[in-house]
């Protein structure tokens, strides 16, 4: 996962205990569908749709208590205009454009209507450091935080991501691969200003993303868990959706080094 907030667990992984390749969240789970991955850092709407086909690697993975600062829907209109409106999802995303749903429907009261992004629509959802670098332009008047706006509407974290295997890796390699990422998230957590100094731009200074990372949790516990089962339950309420073009998300996949 090539986002800044997933940079604690690859920052010293012991490269003989897997082969890395680049993939978006939405890649990264369809390939792993297809068995081309063996695993990743899953969006956990995937984990949910892919169920025993996947096991999670101990308790490690990517969520936030409040605000995500990188999960943004940057609008053109106040949020309960665009009730009816075009919001275009970026097509990296697989477990915010599934949030953007239930909260639309439950927390903003709106019905708008999510499309590929491409032409024009007075709203759109990013994701990782692109929403770092745009909510920095100031060309979107309002700018609303995915996970901040779930933290005031349940109380609960809500969790982006969590470190799974397909099902059908031995339980061998999956306990050795289990036991390299937990060594390299434990050294790399320990890590933060390296690799803040070495992910800083001109939209992000060396403070600016050392606490950016900082914020994030990383260890999936029980209040983690339970933000997981609840937005697991309030996506079940909703009509079964997914993007068009789930076959093509495996394109962007590269090999890494």
């Amino acid at each position: 996962m090539p986002y800044l907030n997933s940079e604690v667990f690859y920052h010293v992984l012991d490269p003989d205990s897997c082969e890395l390749v680049t993939a978006p969240p939405r890649a990264m789970a369809a390939a792993v569908e297809r068995g081309e991955l063996d695993g990743g850092p899953l969006p956990v709407a995937e984990v949910f749709r892919l169920g025993e086909a996947v096991r999670e690697v101990g308790e490690l993975g990517v969520a936030c208590h409040g605000p995500a600062l990188s999960v943004l829907l940057m609008s053109e209109l106040p949020i309960e205009e665009l009730d009816g409106q075009k919001i275009a999802v970026t097509e990296d995303t697989a477990t915010s454009v599934q949030l953007i749903r239930v909260l639309a429907n439950e927390h903003w009261k709106i019905a708008p209507e999510l499309v590929p992004q491409c032409g024009d629509a007075p709203a759109k959802l990013v994701i990782g450091d692109e929403a770092n670098q745009l909510k920095k332009s100031g060309d979107w008047p309002h700018v609303y935080d995915l996970a901040e706006a779930w933290y005031e509407m349940t109380q609960l974290p809500f969790v982006f991501a969590v470190w799974a295997l397909r099902s059908d890796v031995s339980d061998e390699q999956h306990a050795a691969f289990e036991q390299a990422l937990a060594d390299a998230y434990c050294e790399g957590r320990q890590m933060v200003r390296e690799i803040a100094a070495e992910r800083a731009n001109e939209y992000m200074s060396e403070d600016e993303a050392a606490a950016y990372v900082r914020h994030f949790t990383y260890s999936i516990g029980n209040a983690e868990r339970r933000g997981m089962a609840e937005f697991k339950r309030r996506l079940e309420q909703l009509p079964e959706w997914r993007p068009s073009g789930s076959e093509l998300a495996g394109a962007s996949i590269e090999a890494g080094d």
